[in-house]
């Protein structure tokens, strides 16, 4: 066997090594490609289960929210007091912008209409809504006078502890 011949051979072992490493890897790509496939479809199925269960929440919420079990009185009552707040803070963004809603039929509509432009109704402007613990602070900073929501240990401010009585 010449010298020729042992670099075929070596040439052919070293095509076969390539080749079977390009399987490898091949094959380790079609799975993660798969895994990957795989977990994008739990995940969906997983948050299209999450959005039932929110759904079956909420019927069952506007089926007993007016006279709750005492199980659930707690939690039905935080519901409503959050949704309250929310609906504020929806008034005093809108009032920021100008708009208001229009008593009627809804529609937003600009604060200095004195009729709505869908339904014809005579507007009254709302007022800012007063949110307890934002625009009526709760707290006061002993160190520097600045206001602070009761939720908060440390003055945004000036850092200094709250007092929270």
């Amino acid at each position: 066997m010449g010298f020729m011949d042992s670099m075929k051979d070596i040439a052919g072992k070293l095509g076969e090594s390539v080749e079977k490493g390009a399987k490898t890897v091949s094959e380790s790509s079609k799975k993660l490609a798969e895994k990957s496939k795989i977990k994008r479809e739990i995940s969906r199925l997983e948050r299209e289960i999450n959005d039932s269960y929110i759904e079956i929440g909420k019927k069952y919420f506007d089926e007993i929210s007016d006279s709750p079990s005492e199980e659930y009185s707690d939690q039905i009552k935080s519901i409503k007091t959050k949704a309250a707040r929310a609906d504020k803070f929806r008034q005093l963004l809108m009032s920021l912008e100008e708009k208001q809603n229009c008593p009627n039929c809804g529609e937003q509509i600009y604060r200095t209409q004195n009729y709505c432009d869908k339904c014809g109704a005579k507007i009254d402007p709302i007022e800012t809504p007063d949110i307890e613990g934002y625009n009526s602070p709760d707290v006061t900073c002993p160190s520097c006078g600045e206001p602070a929501l009761s939720d908060q240990v440390y003055c945004e401010n000036c850092g200094a502890k709250l007092d929270q009585e």
